[in-house]
């Protein structure tokens, strides 16, 4: 995976957990100019709706995505915020164009390292919980 670019890995690792969330940003960023709700996403990515919605809100609290227009249906827009952020993204778009299975491997391979950790912390909290419990009788 040392072959992909820093800025991509980190990008990967830190906002983009789902295969919905890669699509969505890659749509939204290459039709930057246009305004999304999430039925027409969804439409367009033949994905769920609400696994839309969720990717948009993940992809939101990640600063690349925003809620855009002021009419009754919510719209979203690509806008990154930060230059960084939209040159990650824009050579995560590239890679994947090149290399699809590379970015493909690197999700998989982020998704089994953070059902790792959530393991291992789990496993740490339930000593943790064992001792107050042993504390108290």
């Amino acid at each position: 995976m040392d072959d992909l670019p820093e800025d991509v890995r980190a990008l990967l690792h830190e906002h983009i957990e789902t295969y919905e969330q890669l699509e969505v940003l890659l749509l939204l960023r290459r039709e930057r100019y246009e305004e999304w709700t999430i039925a027409a996403l969804a439409t367009r990515l033949h994905v769920r709706e609400e696994l839309v919605g969720s990717a948009l809100e993940r992809l939101k609290s990640a600063g690349l995505v925003a809620v855009a227009g002021a009419d009754r249906a919510e719209r979203f827009a690509y806008r990154p915020g930060s230059s960084d952020l939209d040159t990650a993204a824009g050579r995560l778009q590239r890679e994947y164009a090149e290399r699809p299975i590379r970015i493909i491997q690197l999700m998989s391979a982020n998704a089994i390292e953070r059902v790792r950790t959530a393991a291992l912390h789990t496993f740490a909290d339930a000593f943790v919980l064992k001792k107050k419990d042993d504390d108290r009788g």
